[in-house]
């Protein structure tokens, strides 16, 4: 996930909670396919006027046949996916509900191989395939809805303005990053989408041994990555531990980088 200002949060979170799916007193219900990607679009919309992103024809044409070929390939729901560059040099990834996904040039910058790339995508791919953004929002919804019945039942009154804008801080709060276990079901997920794309998940071990390393030496420059996404070395050790019991034969053959990814790279760090 992506940090953003608490501004933008807060709009994104009311235009979700208001736009897309209507609250209930006891828990918030169920989202179809279609309510998902009616939000995404929306989400989309708004983070198209708040991010800057990079307009590049080739950039934009590389990311998103990439994407779109592990996301077919991932999603059996057939939905579109669309794949964003962020011009900012902070190292982050995000997935928006309804298969909207962003990578910031920071994060780009510090891939070396299309692997490793490509291992970021398949997880925040694996992010929307199991609805974690859904889950997310969910919370958040009944966190809200939570607090507007403690104002209205002990209190006798609608909460104030103010009050009003606490109660949404919770909720975005609530849906500004993946628990653990979401980290790794995307990442066990992501592996056999590189897979089936042709491409070795060997990327996704080395991209986080990279950040972590980064975090001894210069945590600044990562901080945004492990604040929305709890990468340990316990992570790190189970995906290399899954990718090392899969059968060789399966691995053979499988693409570490190419010329197209090394064109892409460089066209974004210009």
């Amino acid at each position: 996930m992506f940090t953003f200002n608490f501004d933008a949060r807060r709009r994104l979170g009311i235009l979700a909670f208001t736009g897309a799916v209507a609250l209930a007193p006891a828990c918030a219900p169920a989202v179809s396919t279609q309510q998902e990607v009616d939000m995404g679009a929306q989400y989309a919309n708004e983070l198209s006027r708040q991010l800057p992103l990079i307009q590049d024809a080739a950039v934009v044409r590389y990311i998103n046949q990439l994407g779109n070929s592990m996301a077919q390939r991932a999603d059996p729901r057939g939905i579109q996916y669309s794949f964003y560059v962020v011009d900012a040099p902070e190292v982050n990834a995000f997935a928006v509900p309804g298969g909207h996904i962003y990578v910031n040039r920071g994060l780009i910058d510090r891939a070396s191989t299309l692997s490793e790339f490509a291992g970021v995508l398949a997880h925040e791919i694996g992010h929307v395939v199991h609805r974690h953004g859904i889950t997310q929002l969910q919370r958040a919804q009944n966190a809200e809805t939570g607090l507007a019945v403690i104002y209205g039942v002990l209190l006798g009154r609608n909460p104030s303005g103010v009050e009003q804008v606490g109660i949404q801080g919770i909720g975005t709060a609530v849906f500004a990053g993946y628990g653990r276990d979401a980290e790794r079901e995307s990442d066990a997920s992501a592996i056999g989408y590189l897979i089936a794309s042709g491409i070795h998940p060997q990327g996704l071990v080395t991209m986080f041994e990279t950040l972590m390393a980064e975090r001894q030496s210069n945590p600044s420059g990562v901080a945004q990555w492990f604040s929305t996404h709890p990468t340990t070395q316990e992570r790190i050790d189970n995906t290399r531990a899954a990718i090392l019991s899969i059968p060789a034969s399966s691995l053979e053959n499988l693409t570490t980088n190419n010329q197209a990814y090394n064109d892409f790279r460089s066209r974004v760090r210009l």
